[in-house]
């Protein structure tokens, strides 16, 4: 029996050639989806209105983003704008944007953003407790944050602009030693990658590591490669939509 015409050769050549580019277009589209579960839209400005957080959530809910950052005041609106079946976590950002708040008032905005439906709480540590080098309370506050969100993820927003390299290595070490879950470098300084280098140093893998501020794809793509585990934006459905685009 005769080989394949040459006709018949090149249509199986055709249909090897679709499925590899139809498979290498799917490995594509995972690794980008992947990339933008680590995108964090930050909507933490006061000037957010229901309509924007509405049209956010909804989004974020169809780009599969991994979170929507919110204020306190606005998590039982994003629980209602998210729906029952949520494609992207809710995180409250609480005491920002340097801590100031009391424990007591702290760990009940904590409860109450529990009580209301979110995923996640992100507090800011308190900066003037740090700076005149008041461990035990950081210690305290900490374990009391930790036990306030029950079941869920407790992260540290620790502000590293106000910080030393001493008090950053410090902040880290304990939070790391009380369960915190992830660290966030600042929420107002933007994307700084020697701190961030130096946080990941610091807790190695016992929490991940939120790079805050990122803008740009290629701000994003270096903080990955730094050992990022997640990407804080304001321009996280800009940034989900690129990669989702160069991927197809």
């Amino acid at each position: 029996m005769s080989d394949l015409s040459l006709e018949e050769q090149t249509d199986e050549e055709i249909t090897e050639k679709k499925l590899y580019a139809d498979f290498k277009r799917k490995l594509n589209m995972e690794a980008a989806s992947a990339q933008v579960t680590k995108l964090e839209y930050d909507l933490t400005d006061a000037t957010v209105s229901k309509a924007e957080l509405r049209r956010a959530c909804q989004e974020a809910n169809r780009l599969k983003l991994g979170a929507v950052c919110v204020l306190p005041n606005q998590v039982k609106h994003c629980v209602h704008f998210l729906g029952k079946d949520p494609q992207t976590s809710l995180i409250a950002c609480i005491s920002l944007p340097h801590g100031g708040e009391t424990t007591k008032v702290k760990v009940a905005a904590v409860k109450q953003a529990v009580k209301e439906g979110v995923d996640e709480a992100e507090v800011t540590a308190p900066i003037s407790q740090i700076k005149d080098g008041n461990w035990s309370y950081l210690k305290r506050e900490f374990k009391k944050l930790k036990k306030a969100v029950k079941f869920r993820a407790l992260r540290i927003n620790v502000e590293s602009e106000y910080l030393t390299a001493q008090e950053l290595s410090k902040v880290c070490a304990i939070a790391a030693d009380c369960g915190v879950t992830s660290l966030r470098t600042s929420s107002s300084a933007g994307y700084d990658c020697e701190t961030l280098s130096k946080i990941k140093t610091i807790v190695k893998d016992k929490c991940t590591v939120k790079a805050d501020g990122v803008s740009t794809f290629t701000e994003m793509q270096t903080a990955v490669d730094m050992g990022a585990g997640i990407i804080g934006s304001k321009c996280a459905l800009d940034l989900a939509h690129l990669i989702l685009k160069t991927a197809d």
